[in-house]
């Protein structure tokens, strides 16, 4: 009894201990929120890819949320990339940290308690030049003049006349630069969310507004991200994208409100919303959870097809192995807010190597297989306020040996284009781990 009485209170702190906990997060909290909200200069955020070919590059991300029973390290050391024009799985069990991670991306994380508390968000983005005074600088419509000089072209009050870009709005001068979005204060955020990276998110039902109609928030995206554009022109664009997401009646489903749509449909408006300002980078949160496969089939091949159109990126987040065989150019494999082994879809599928990804597959089922029972990975995830020093998948590895009760496995090259956060193959390899990750 007393020993059960020993382990029971393990799972439980003093009045002494939450309050202290509390102040130690309050004064954590204040720190971020102050960084967040500061006035930066560029110079602070401007930073450089480590591979020109990459989009976006994770380095080292910790994504912390700050409660009172202590700290859950959601995301914990985090690295990989998404090279560009390229499809990324993200694929774990429920809790594993993916869809923190992509929200530190988007700078969605839940504040105050969520906060990234360390790491690197590198992003290949086109921002905006700016004067001497900080304004953003108009492209003016040009013509010859009689000597043959090109001159800004005149109203007739004589004013410049501003070029428009593709989607109706005023265009300015724009610079390539890369920037850490994790150390970004929130106004420079807002420059690159939604414009640059946008998102699908998970259920479509809870992230659009009830109370507005379906083209007042298509509208909205327009006139945020699009500056100069009419009222005519938003409306014009929001239909284009309904159409394009494969909605048969465009113009009546944009005077509905999303009680009135199935839940593809709304999956629909929510890729049309994300898409609305053609975007380099699309985070799909579990884009076809709540789906049938019939309406799951469409939206990936959606998917697919507008990723071709825009010559963007998706980053694709699921625990369906099925979506990822179909969609990914690479895979990343997550278990408890760490990269376990990441490669090619075909590195991955054919050849998986961490006894935690084959775990996986074996739990799937197969038509070319007769079980009676599905494989069931043993064991528990652990405590994500108290993780241990060890490998976090040691006490569910029917492979484990005496070197994983030691420090947490670096990563093993495996191929060029395959890595694995596993002491088996250190030692089968006979070399020592790599600490950093890309895809290749």
């Amino acid at each position: 009894m007393a020993e059960n009485k020993s382990d029971k209170k393990q799972h439980y702190i003093t009045r002494k201990e939450s309050r202290q906990i509390a102040k130690e997060n309050s004064k954590a909290i204040r720190r971020f929120e102050k960084a967040k909200k500061r006035k930066a200069r560029p110079e602070e955020y401007v930073t450089e890819m480590k591979d020109e070919n990459n989009i976006v590059e994770f380095e080292d991300l910790h994504t912390y949320f700050f409660s009172d029973a202590g700290t859950v390290k959601a995301v914990n050391g985090v690295t990989f990339s998404v090279p560009a024009g390229s499809t990324v799985g993200v694929v774990g069990e429920s809790g594993c940290g993916k869809s923190v991670t992509s929200l530190s991306l988007m700078r969605l994380v839940q504040a105050p308690s969520g906060q990234i508390v360390s790491g690197s968000i590198r992003f290949r983005a086109d921002m905006f030049k700016r004067d001497s005074r900080g304004r953003k600088i108009p492209v003016y419509e040009t013509e010859l003049d009689e000597n043959g000089n090109e001159v800004p072209k005149l109203d007739s009050r004589g004013k410049k006349i501003v070029k428009k870009n593709e989607l109706g709005g005023t265009m300015f001068e724009m610079e390539r630069q890369v920037v850490d979005i994790a150390k970004m204060p929130t106004d420079a955020m807002r420059t690159i969310r939604g414009r640059e990276i946008s998102m699908i998110f998970q259920e479509p039902m809870t992230s659009l507004n009830p109370v507005f109609t379906i083209g007042n928030q298509l509208d909205e995206v327009g006139r945020l991200h699009i500056e100069g554009i009419s009222k005519e022109r938003v409306k014009e664009r929001s239909i284009e994208m309904l159409k394009l997401v494969g909605i048969a009646d465009p113009e009546g489903v944009y005077k509905k409100y999303p009680h009135e749509l199935s839940g593809g449909m709304r999956q629909r408006v929510m890729i049309a919303i994300a898409l609305l300002c053609n975007p380099k980078l699309i985070v799909a949160d579990e884009p076809t959870t709540a789906l049938d496969v019939t309406i799951q089939a469409q939206i990936l091949d959606l998917l697919r097809e507008i990723k071709g159109k825009i010559n963007g990126s998706i980053m694709l987040i699921t625990h369906d192995l099925g979506v990822v065989a179909e969609m990914a150019d690479y895979v990343v494999v997550m278990y408890a807010g760490k990269v376990i082994e990441m490669g090619t879809a075909e590195d991955i599928f054919d050849r998986p190597l961490h006894p935690y990804t084959i775990g996986l597959q074996k739990s799937k089922p197969t038509v070319d297989q007769v079980t009676d029972e599905l494989y069931c990975i043993p064991g528990f995830v652990p405590n994500p306020i108290n993780m241990p020093n060890y490998c976090y998948f040691r006490d569910r590895c029917d492979k484990c040996m005496e070197k994983c009760s030691g420090e947490y496995p670096g990563y093993v090259q495996v191929t060029p284009t395959h890595k694995v956060a596993c002491y088996l193959y250190q030692s089968q390899l006979n070399e020592e781990p790599v600490k950093e990750e890309t895809n290749g």
